[in-house]
C-alpha cells in the first residue's frame, strides 16, 4: 500500500533513499529530501506490504501535468529485492494516478522500461 510522506518520517525516507544509487552521498540525499519537502510537484510515497507494518519501499515522483509524470526515485529495502516489489510500487501508483503516464529519468528510465515490458 502506498501512502505520501510527512516530515516526521524523515529518516526513515533518507535511509530507503540511500540504497539508491544517486544518492548515496549524505548531502545529494538532503538536497534530494528538501525537494521533497519544499517543492508542490513533488511527492515521496512510502510502499508497506498488504499486512506488514514497515515500510519497505520509496517512490519519488514530480506531478508535471494531470497528464504525466516523472518517475525520480524508486528504492526497495535490499532485503526484498529480486521479487519485483518495484513492479507492485509502480502498478500501485498508476492505480492512485489511472490517467497520469509516467516519464523517466536517467537514473529511472532503465527500470521503468523493465516494469513496461514485463506488464506488456
Amino acid at each position: 500500500m502506498l501512502t505520501y510522506y510527512r516530515k516526521e518520517q524523515r529518516k526513515i525516507a533518507m535511509g530507503l533513499l540511500s540504497f539508491h544509487q544517486k544518492l548515496t552521498e549524505y548531502h545529494s540525499l538532503l538536497k534530494e529530501i528538501d525537494t521533497y519537502e519544499t517543492d508542490d510537484h513533488f511527492y515521496l510515497l512510502f510502499w508497506t506490504p498488504v499486512g506488514e507494518q514497515n515500510i519497505q519501499g520509496i517512490i519519488g515522483i514530480e506531478l508535471e501535468t494531470a497528464d504525466g509524470m516523472i518517475l525520480h526515485d524508486i528504492s526497495i529495502n535490499p532485503s526484498f529485492r529480486g521479487e519485483n516489489l518495484g513492479f507492485i510500487l509502480l502498478n500501485e501508483l498508476t492505480e492512485l494516478y489511472p490517467d497520469t503516464k509516467i516519464y523517466g529519468t536517467l537514473a529511472t528510465s532503465s527500470y521503468l522500461s523493465k516494469w513496461k515490458e514485463h506488464n506488456a
